[in-house]
């Protein structure tokens, strides 16, 4: 048995390993390494017992049953693992059973890894009322009480080191009988040989040490020139491809932003990420691109904005959100698809093919009814209120149904219709000709009440559109948009002309046509889209480019003509003209702008993403005057207070229940409760009154005390319970007329104060003593930021130079060489620096290098009151914890913002809608293709 050589032993293992695999498979592994490394006779022994430990899962096939049998055969002693989990194994009951028939008690060693065990001297047997780690079935089988091992300190999920000196303990407890050895014999064995086989290590070490020097030196230079080639070869491949992305990104977005991912993914420069803001920043219109089988035939908005329909030369017809991501529809009809449009509920969908064929596919049953096919291919379709549907085909045939889906009537016109339009409360249907005459017949019977087969277009060099309702159609001709209609008819008014006039285009070829009702066109050319909203009298029209696509197969506005659909091969782009920015969300929070001077709108965010603001919003929703409010997204609806009209700086206490507001003279806590802000107490700054200044900014501690500097360059602190503040800085000015710059970090202990001189001086707080001072070069200091837990002190200048000083090291990290001019803030860990413009530029900053990443702009309200002063001066921005900016705009929106690198890839994906292909990846990368997507 144990303790004897190889030869000499009777028994195959040493001992037998019996345990809970559930619960106790980390330690019995851990346990057999120990008993095989604890006390070997030399470093040449591979292990000093064998230990059979099974791994499998018995449970999941009894037919082992007679296998165990052998090995516990093949053993010379039983260690039980006990617990709770093991006394109700049904395996570990049977080993312990065939145990007790065979070799008895005197061969068994029991370690506890959970549960209870106590002994009952007075019965001779365990107390089975306090066991719980051992089953009923080992009653009576020891006559006195066994030594155990306490193995319960030990985790499952981490044992832990072999040489724990608690576990070498347990292992030598355990290790004694099984060598037939005194334990203490075992433990100096198992030193003595630690210590030579030290000896040994060392004496080797030495020896290859001395070797390894020499080779190592050479082997770390030639490994630093490897790696600096490889990251160069990386850096140069990232570049190449962030070039081509950009050069990409016009017609073809979305294999542009596939690339820039990659170029991203290989070097993180500031190239790279530059050209992944640059992509997400451009196209603002632009919503979704999806794919589909065939070349895309068909395009149709629901009456609500809310789904498109898209049919494609293979017969498929598809029904996405709007946003084009969720599938909520699809059907088929065996001809290419010509036509599609949705009823004015938008529970059906009718689709023409150009074999004739009409289907309707009712969107709440997932259910296609074909309708009585048409001579000729359908060339268009369209519902009426009550739900009877019109369609009429190449040849100029009308067909009108019922929404049971009979038809009622049909008649020959002679010429093909572009558009059916429903008229006078479906009294009448209007059919239109691309060309531009049209006919009008009464519903149901099809009379003719009026016809015009004239042709009002030149020959040639035209295109010809028709909006949806059928009220604005003309053509376009060298850029400019010629309306022809019919004349009035009495009792006919919507039948009169209703285009718009439109700015004239660029000198480009048109192609393609679209119209709107609400006075909007698109025009498809060769190099992408043109957008024209319609042209106020007096006044210039506005043009807009649609890139990311390249030249446009199809055009189709929404009825509202707030969104359109263009499609390119087989991809469908949806834009949305309401969407100001794919990087912006609104939340439909509208400021009103009724000042005559220029402001900025005080802004705060809170830990859990909510936001508050100072400044009136649009339409006065609450029915009173309210400056204050604060909005979550996780909460509904606004909260509102305050009790004057102007707050000059706003901050959230660091657990997000108060609200801090400043204004001259004092600030004021609000507490955010569920439904309503409510003003606690008022802290009123110390001074003569004559003299108080306008809170600069506000910086809550997690003591309960406040920070706030003012326009003066005092730093004021109000304690907890204090009802005036205490100064910790003086005010650097005593003019009225003079506002000093004044930022202060996220904790509140270190602030940034301009002084009268042009410089910037920086005080910690609680002792009120001056830290250092720092000056741009001359130039005057337009704005600050201190961020970094108060590390990094961000700079703006007169001449447009941003700069970053270290208070560490007290020294400009980098000063940009491009004219800037902005305002500046920074998040808390300094990792995003963001800049505004007066022009309403928001731009990222590299927070390490310096360089400028861009950014997109605040969109421009329809009017402001607010004089002379770019958007950038009506706009107040800050960042929140998360790296999100927020701005709020007088007279526009309160927007949150992406400027997280995350981000931007997450809304290039959706754009991309797919992944680079081998073949893509050959070409523009030139290897091997990974296995990882660029989009996963």
């Amino acid at each position: 048995m144990a303790g004897q050589n190889a030869s000499q032993r009777t028994h195959r293992y040493d001992a037998f390993l019996s345990y809970s695999h559930a619960a106790d498979s980390a330690k019995a592994d851990h346990l057999r390494r120990g008993l095989q490394n604890f006390a070997r006779s030399s470093w040449r022994q591979l292990r000093a017992l064998r230990i059979f430990l099974d791994n499998a899962s018995l449970a999941a096939n009894p037919g082992l049953w007679p296998e165990i049998e052998r090995h516990l055969a093949d053993s010379g002693a039983f260690i039980l693992l006990a617990c709770p989990r093991s006394a109700d194994s049904e395996w570990v009951r049977k080993e312990i059973n065939w145990w007790r028939a065979g070799p008895g008690a005197r061969r068994m060693l029991i370690v506890v890894t959970g549960g209870e065990l106590t002994w009952d001297h007075g019965a001779g047997d365990f107390d089975w009322e306090r066991t719980t780690c051992l089953p009923r079935t080992m009653a009576g089988m020891f006559s006195d009480e066994p030594r155990w091992v306490d193995l319960r300190w030990m985790s499952e999920q981490d044992p832990g080191s072999l040489r724990d000196s608690r576990f070498q303990q347990c292992v030598a407890d355990l290790a004694a009988p099984l060598h037939a050895r005194p334990k203490e014999d075992l433990i100096g064995a198992d030193v003595t040989r630690q210590r030579r086989t030290k000896r040994l290590v060392r004496g080797a070490l030495a020896v290859i040490t001395a070797l390894a020097v020499t080779a190592g030196l050479g082997w770390v230079n030639a490994v630093q020139q490897r790696d600096e080639a490889q990251r160069q070869a990386l850096l140069a491949t990232s570049r190449q491809l962030a070039a081509t992305a950009l050069n990409l990104k016009d017609g073809n977005l979305r294999l542009a932003s596939l690339l820039a991912i990659e170029a991203y993914r290989m070097q993180q420069s500031p190239e790279a990420i530059a050209t992944l803001n640059r992509l997400s920043t451009d196209s603002p219109h632009l919503v979704s691109m999806t794919s589909s089988a065939k070349d895309i035939s068909a395009l149709a908005f629901s009456t609500d904005d809310t789904a498109v329909a898209v049919g494609d030369e293979g017969g498929a017809v598809a029904v996405r959100g709007a946003d084009g991501r969720a599938l909520r529809a699809r059907t088929s009809l065996p001809g290419r698809i010509t036509a599609v449009g949705f009823s004015t509920d938008g529970k059906r969908l009718a689709a023409g093919d150009d074999k004739g064929n009409v289907g309707v596919y009712d969107l709440t049953r997932k259910t296609l009814r074909r309708l009585a096919p048409l001579p000729n291919g359908v060339s268009s379709l369209g519902f009426g209120m009550a739900g009877q549907l019109a369609v009429v085909d190449e040849a100029g045939t009308v067909a009108l149904y019922e929404e049971s889906g009979k038809k009622v009537r049909s008649k020959r016109r002679g010429h093909s219709g572009e558009v059916a339009v429903f008229q006078n409360v479906d009294s009448h249907l209007l059919v239109r000709d691309g060309v531009g005459g049209g006919a009008l017949y009464t519903v149901p019977e099809l009379r003719t009440v009026l016809e015009s087969n004239q042709l009002s277009v030149p020959a040639g060099q035209y295109v010809a559109a028709v909006s949806n309702g059928g009220h604005c159609f003309g053509y376009l001709k060298f850029g400019q948009l010629i309306s022809t209609g019919l004349p009035k008819l009495k009792g006919h008014e919507s039948l009169a002309g209703t285009c718009p006039d439109f700015p004239a285009l660029p000198n480009e070829e048109a192609r393609l046509l679209a119209l709107s009702d609400n006075g909007r066109m698109a025009v498809g050319t060769a190099s992408g889209i043109t957008v024209a909203d319609a042209q106020p009298k007096g006044q210039s029209g506005q043009l807009r480019k649609l890139t990311g696509v390249g030249r446009p197969s199809l055009l189709r506005f929404s009825d509202t003509g707030d969104r359109l659909a263009s499609a390119h091969g087989r991809t469908v782009a949806l834009w949305n003209f309401q969407q100001s920015s794919r990087t912006a969300h609104a939340h439909g929070l509208s400021l009103s702008d009724d000042q005559t001077m220029i402001q900025s709108p005080a802004l705060a965010t809170g830990p859990d993403g909510q936001v508050a603001w100072s400044n009136l919003m649009e339409g006065d929703p609450f029915g009173k005057e309210t400056r204050l409010h604060v909005w979550s997204p996780k909460r509904r609806g606004l909260l509102v207070g305050g009790d004057t009209l102007l707050y000059d700086a706003l901050a959230f206490s660091p657990d997000g229940r108060t609200l801090y507001a400043g204004l001259s003279g004092k600030v004021q806590s609000w507490q955010v409760q569920d439904t309503r802000l409510v003003k606690r107490r008022t802290v009123t700054f110390s001074g003569r009154q004559d003299d108080y200044r306008d809170a600069v900014v506000i910086a809550p501690r997690a003591d309960g005390s406040v920070v706030i500097t003012t326009d003066d360059g005092a730093v004021h602190v109000a304690d907890p319970s204090a009802q005036r503040t205490r100064i910790a800085v003086p005010p650097g000015t005593t003019d009225p007329r003079r506002g000093l710059l004044s930022s202060l970090s996220d904790d509140g202990r270190t602030a940034a104060v301009e002084n009268t001189k042009g410089a910037v001086d920086l005080y910690d707080v609680d002792s009120g003593r001056k830290l250092q001072s720092v000056r741009l070069n001359g130039e005057q200091v337009n704005a600050l930021a201190l961020a970094a837990g108060g590390n990094s002190l961000f700079l703006e200048g007169s001449k447009g130079t941003l700069a970053r000083w270290d208070l560490d090291d007290r020294r400009f990290r980098w000063q940009s060489a491009e004219p800037n001019g902005a305002r500046v803030t920074a998040s808390a860990d300094g990792r995003t620096v963001i800049t505004l413009s007066d022009g309403g530029a928001l731009s990222r900053w590299d927070a390490d290098t310096g360089d400028r990443l861009g950014g997109p702009d605040i969109p421009i309200p329809l009017h402001t009151l607010s004089g002379i002063g770019g958007i950038g001066e009506h706009t107040g921005f800050v960042m929140d914890r998360a790296g999100t900016l927020w701005t709020a705009t007088e007279g526009g929106d309160v927007l949150s913002w992406d400027f997280s690198v995350n981000s931007w890839i997450k809304g290039l994906c959706r754009i991309a809608d797919r992944n680079l292909t081998d073949a893509e990846w050959r070409r523009y990368v030139g290897t091997t293709p990974p296995p990882r997507p660029t989009c996963g």
